[in-house]
């Protein structure tokens, strides 16, 4: 195990996490509870590198693949800090924040932004992307609602 993931470890450990990890892969597993239903994190330690992807269980139907590809492209104009990402052929929607290593491992305040944006930005576009395949809402409005 390397260090970063033990620090990795200690982080989640800190904040009371509960969680899965695969030391050898350097791969955490997290599920936090949205308001509008579970999310899963992934936390992923490598080659001078954090990613966390966190996504909903929901696969888009490949009916609402195209309307959901235009909504996550309006939700990710302006983003700072990470970014929606679909994959057309299974239909999953997540949101991937990434922070580069150095010498100096991040505090806990960095490691909460890295963490806590996904899953605040997934449970917040959440109700939206449902409501585009669910109730047929129109993508502009559906986004334009989110991000009131």
């Amino acid at each position: 195990m390397s260090a970063q993931v033990d620090q990795v470890s200690a982080y989640l450990d800190r904040g009371d996490l509960k969680y899965e990890q695969d030391s050898d892969q350097g791969i955490f597993r997290l599920v936090f509870e949205g308001r509008h239903g579970d999310l899963r994190v992934l936390i992923a330690v490598d080659s001078g590198m954090i990613q966390v992807f966190c996504y909903s269980p929901n696969r888009v139907p490949d009916s609402h693949r195209t309307e959901i590809s235009l909504a996550v492209h309006r939700a990710n104009y302006g983003m700072k800090l990470g970014n929606f990402e679909f994959d057309v052929d299974d239909g999953e929607i997540r949101y991937h924040t990434t922070l580069p290593l150095s010498d100096e491992f991040p505090d806990d305040e960095m490691l909460d932004h890295l963490l806590y944006v996904g899953v605040a930005m997934v449970d917040r576009y959440l109700p939206a992307f449902l409501a585009i395949v669910y109730g047929n809402e129109d993508v502009k409005l559906a986004i334009k609602a989110a991000e009131l």
